[in-house]
């Protein structure tokens, strides 16, 4: 167990508001987590390059061409990864008390000489260091490695990244969730989500955000069964005769393969593909469908289950619980197989206040472990010690 869950250690000497650089932005988990950080009182600025797919008001709108001034834009870094030019980008990191970093940020932040924090996304940890694709790629897995061992704290937050961690013989790990902003992902209006789901001329909607990822074609850890899901909705549709949709977002490498087993299914009329979107236009759909499914391979959750949750919506999925990262299980509707999805499916749909039931609960949990004080302490605590050592 994390020794320093909840009582936040009182330490001397400290800055009185220490400086946090956060570099990143994959997902917009370096912005959510400065968000929460500001929230508690810290000064964390977010580092954004300028090419960085993931941007601050694709989340929050309202930013859209006004960045306050906490965030701070840098040219491209696709080069600086290799080593090339990158003293400007290591000073403007090190401008701070600690750096807190994801992605390729390891190899900056090792230079900078301040304490240094790297808290993974997923793939920043579980792929890169590992890639042996070409010269260029094992190139840049040395250097995520070299930077990593050089990490004073590696935070995780999945199975996976413990796995990845006790291969790469990490030493300074803990577990910590990331930030979620539950002002921005919320319940809707009833009246609102009335008026969504009409447009759909169904008793029951099911989302399906996930990446389209479960060939061999795609690496192990990338994929999520959605396959078995596609499977069981169609037994779904047979056996119960149910007026249902499941909404599903075109993305991800296996799109097309997807396509072709809802076509070979003979489902086309009960699953609709939406395009791409923005995370705080997932907000609607969260709220009107009446359950998310997500992965059933991995084991792990990762934004689409928090946000879902967050959404008062419960999650169709395959977790396992991690002790040292909560203290009591999301409350998932656990499922791999596609008898098991289709047992549930027609479990949850014969009772619909289940779902109503575990989609509070849902919320609930949220707000217990993903937000708020307690969250903030855990992460003060570490950066506290950081800071003493320094």
């Amino acid at each position: 167990m994390d020794p320093y869950r909840t009582e936040l250690i009182p330490l001397a000497a400290l800055p009185p508001t220490p400086k946090i650089n956060i570099y990143g932005n994959v997902c917009n988990n370096a912005y959510s987590l400065a968000k929460g950080l500001r929230a508690g009182g810290l000064d964390a600025r977010l580092i954004l390059e300028a090419d960085c797919l993931w941007r601050p008001e694709q989340e929050d709108p309202e930013l859209e061409g006004a960045y306050p001034d906490w965030i701070r834009k840098v040219p491209s870094l696709r080069l600086k990864r290799f080593g090339l030019g990158d003293r400007s980008f290591v000073k403007t990191l090190g401008d701070c008390d600690l750096v807190h970093t994801f992605y390729y940020g390891p190899i900056w932040a090792r230079k900078t000489g301040r304490p240094s924090v790297f808290h993974t996304y997923g793939g920043d940890l579980n792929v890169f260091p590992f890639m042996k694709d070409n010269p260029v790629r094992r190139y840049l897995a040395f250097r995520q490695r070299q930077g990593l061992r050089d990490m004073d704290l590696v935070l995780l937050n999945s199975n996976f990244g413990k796995r990845a961690a006790e291969q790469l013989q990490l030493k300074r790990t803990a577990f910590i969730p990331l930030f979620l902003d539950v002002g921005r992902f919320h319940p809707l209006d009833p009246e609102a989500v009335a008026r969504a789901r009409a447009e759909y001329n169904a008793d029951w909607i099911f989302f399906h955000p996930t990446r389209q990822a479960w060939t061999d074609q795609t690496g192990p850890w990338e994929r999520k069964g959605n396959h078995r899901l596609f499977r069981a909705w169609a037994q779904f549709l047979k056996k119960t005769q149910k007026k249902a949709r499941l909404l599903a977002i075109a993305h991800g490498p296996d799109l097309e393969h997807s396509r072709a087993l809802v076509r070979e299914l003979g489902i086309g009329d009960h699953v609709q593909w939406l395009p791409r979107m923005s995370r705080h236009e997932l907000v609607k759909y969260y709220n009107l469908c009446h359950a998310v499914f997500d992965q059933f391979v991995m084991e792990d959750y990762g934004t689409i289950a928090s946000e879902t949750w967050a959404c008062e919506r419960p999650v169709f999925m395959n977790l396992k619980h991690i002790p040292e990262l909560f203290e009591e299980a999301p409350p998932v509707i656990q499922v791999s197989t596609e008898k098991e999805i289709l047992a549930a499916l027609i479990e949850h749909t014969e009772d619909p206040q289940t779902l109503k039931i575990l989609g509070a609960r849902s919320r609930e949990w949220v707000m217990k472990y993903l937000q708020g004080p307690k969250l903030f302490n855990r992460y003060m605590n570490h950066y506290n010690r950081l800071l003493e050592k320094s």
